[in-house]
């Protein structure tokens, strides 16, 4: 899998935390799939209907869960140009 946006070795506090976090993924419009191997959990996203609100949260879940937020810097500028 090639996607530029994944979480790596992602620590979950309980069975409820790892639940919350796919559920949250789940309920962004813009991820296409969620997709583990290894260490990582690989997202793809649909660039054509991403918005500033799928933004937002995805820099939400990336925080909460300890992602690398450079990984958003191509969404960000795709964003910004539709504004």
């Amino acid at each position: 899998m090639d996607s530029p946006l994944f979480f790596e070795r992602t620590i979950y506090w309980s069975e409820g935390d790892e639940r919350a976090h796919f559920e949250w993924l789940d309920r962004i419009d813009a991820i296409k799939s969620v997709v583990g191997k290894g260490d990582r959990l690989y997202l793809e996203v649909d660039a054509a209907v991403f918005d500033a609100s799928h933004l937002r949260e995805l820099q939400a879940v990336y925080r909460r869960y300890g992602a690398d937020l450079g990984q958003l810097d191509k969404l960000k500028v795709a964003v910004n140009a539709q504004d």
